[in-house]
């Protein structure tokens, strides 16, 4: 960033010398580029991905431009823009951006970009956010006595099996009107992650503390995370039950061993601008010493 600076000063120090030169009362005003965002964190979504970031505390943004690569470092591209939101008080305003051209079980890694109204261009964000879209839905499974040939559920391909059907990976059944999920063989693995307020609660899958047993309690508003024997993670929340089945809304990751349920934000290393950094979505080059 600092060659900005070293392009835009010497064209204003130009421009003043061409008019007379400066007073001793006159200031020569060099235009700061702006902040990076901050605070970007993203959510995973059925082949999407919903991307956040706090706006810096500059009255003079823009907008944002929202850059993806396949690798964690290199290779950021523009794929969309965000017009911001006013802030002439410099409030801390939450902005977001949806990325709809994913491919689920892909993995991709996200930076975000502060544009002032001059067209100039901060430095990619510092966190390295990466996102694995997975598929996610709605199931409802029947306990064995109702109906034992639906009372398994197959996550690879979310459909009902019997109870005891070898492509089970979980199944329903209840004792004494309490219920429960097993899990269908000992290569499964479960774990009741406890109450969470919504789905998007457990973002990542654990890696200690599966249960010993193979089964647990089923209750209302809790997360169950399953270990697929062909290791695959996917994540069940129980959203209400009746006298003979389970409603759970579901997630399954399709990148193999990928524990990654909903999304990824750690600041590791920074990524760094691709060629196309200095262009807009539209393929016009941005000046770095535009005026405003």
């Amino acid at each position: 960033m600092k060659l900005k600076k070293l392009i835009v000063l010497p064209i204003l120090l130009i421009m003043a010398i061409a008019l007379g030169g400066c007073s001793d009362d006159e200031i020569l005003i060099v235009n700061e580029i702006p902040a990076a965002p901050q605070g970007v964190f993203s959510i995973t979504g059925d082949n999407a991905v919903y991307i956040f970031w706090n706006a810096p505390y500059e009255a003079d943004i823009n907008e944002f431009f929202v850059y993806r690569s396949l690798d964690p470092v290199n290779n950021f591209v523009v794929i969309g823009t965000v017009i911001a939101d006013a802030n002439p008080n410099l409030d801390l305003v939450l902005h977001q951006y949806t990325d709809v051209t994913v491919v689920n079980g892909q993995t991709y890694y996200y930076a975000v970009a502060s544009v002032d109204f001059a067209g100039q261009i901060s430095e990619l964000s510092a966190e390295n956010v990466f996102d694995t879209p997975r598929p996610e839905g709605t199931i409802i499974i029947p306990e064995i006595s109702t109906d034992p040939t639906i009372a398994g559920l197959d996550l690879s391909t979310q459909s009902l099996v019997a109870w005891n059907d070898p492509s089970a990976d979980i199944y329903i059944d209840s004792i004494g009107g309490v219920f429960y999920i097993n899990a269908s063989d000992t290569l499964t693995d479960l774990q009741d992650m406890g109450y969470t307020e919504d789905f998007d609660a457990i973002d990542f899958a654990p890696t200690v503390g599966w249960s010993e047993n193979g089964w647990a309690e089923i209750i209302v508003g809790h997360t169950y995370v399953i270990w697929t024997r062909d290791l695959h993670y996917a994540k069940l929340r129980v959203t209400s039950i009746s006298s003979s089945f389970v409603v759970f809304q579901w997630a399954y990751q399709l990148d193999q061993d990928n524990p990654e349920l909903v999304g990824g934000n750690d600041i590791n290393q920074k990524p760094v601008h691709g060629s196309d950094y200095l262009r807009r979505p539209n393929g016009d080059n941005v000046s770095i010493n535009s005026g405003k």
